[in-house]
């Protein structure tokens, strides 16, 4: 029997090897509810999911899944447990404020004075009617004005069939703070999962890079350690082979690049957004863009091709079908001085 931390499928495919035979019993519940209000026996299936399911509710307890008005979300939607039925404790002894806080009327079960309790845990619905535990809602952190749930990245991350284990932080600061996804095996294609995380989540929710290790660093009871997992290289952890910057263009914006994003060793195969890049730093590129190149770049450009070498040529593109505007405007008499 499991509980009181996330169960990563490592560790369960390990008891599996060292414990043939046994059954393992993934259970969840905060010390509010008595303990324990879900189970899920673990099955060799889980271990493809991306994450362990804490399951259905035992009996007599009640699970809700709701936003932030306290209103159900649909299945696979993110929202907070709620959790009612026998289970559920008074409140907090001496703390009025903090019990009415966190144990609510709950408008679903019939019950005169029913309650429910707010775990705080952010959690979703499988289509097999099984909870997800995604993470903490005040371990949340905010990207480019988005709240982000790490523990999501994480399950789609360990989902894909070459990773083992994944750990998520942010990194940085002000306009530069990034996402950093580190996984296990070193030898995991880091391309591929990085495909596999863009089919799958949002834009501002993709790891700025994505750091591939032997193993992740653990406390001594057995926890990821974060504090402890190393700062990245983020244009070598891009995923992508270093191509060196081949015409002036290229050259100018691999430059701005490193300055704007605050990084060395950027190449024309690197992507604008997969290093980082987002709305506010791609008008400041574009500014940039202006001011060196004299070439008034579009910000959507930016998004439409944000590989460094597509985006210089699309610099050079604009510059020279303005010439050839400008020599059309001043007629064909003064070609032959320009040329």
């Amino acid at each position: 029997l499991a509980g009181g931390d996330v169960l990563s499928p490592p560790h369960v495919a390990r008891a599996a090897e060292l414990l043939p035979g046994s059954r393992l019993v993934n259970g969840y519940g905060p010390t509010e509810a008595t303990t324990y209000t879900t189970c899920h026996l673990v099955r060799p299936e889980d271990l493809d999911g991306g994450a362990i399911p804490i399951g259905r509710a035992l009996a007599n307890a009640r699970h809700y899944v709701l936003d932030g008005e306290m209103r159900p979300v649909p299945v696979g939607a993110p929202g907070e447990l709620y959790v009612g039925g026998d289970g559920v404790a008074r409140g907090y002894p001496g703390r009025p404020g903090l019990t009415a806080e966190k144990f609510v009327p709950d408008p679903f079960g019939g019950e005169p004075g029913g309650r429910l309790y707010r775990t705080g845990d952010r959690v979703r619905w499988r289509a097999g009617g099984v909870l997800e535990f995604l993470g903490r809602i005040d371990q949340q952190v905010k990207v480019r004005g988005f709240r982000v749930e790490p523990g999501e990245i994480e399950a789609v991350l360990r989902a894909h069939p070459s990773v083992n284990d994944a750990a998520v932080v942010l990194r940085g600061d002000g306009e530069l703070r990034r996402l950093v996804a580190y996984v296990t095996p070193a030898a995991v294609d880091r391309a591929a999962l990085a495909d596999h995380a863009a089919g799958l989540l949002p834009e501002f929710m993709l790891p700025a890079a994505v750091v591939a290790l032997d193993a992740l660093p653990l406390t001594p009871n057995g926890k990821v350690d974060r504090r402890a997992l190393p700062e990245p290289d983020f244009a070598a952890a891009a995923a992508v082979e270093f191509l060196p910057p081949e015409t002036p263009t290229e050259g100018v914006l691999a430059g701005l690049w490193e300055e704007l994003l605050g990084m060395d060793g950027v190449g024309a195969g690197h992507s604008f957004l997969a290093l980082g890049g987002h709305s506010l730093l791609a008008m400041r590129l574009a500014a940039e863009v202006l001011a060196r190149l004299d070439v008034e770049l579009p910000l959507r450009a930016v998004f439409e091709t944000p590989r460094l070498r597509d985006l210089a040529a699309r610099i050079d593109r604009m510059r020279d079908e303005a010439l050839a505007a400008l020599l059309e405007e001043l007629g064909d008499d003064l070609s032959p001085v320009v040329a």
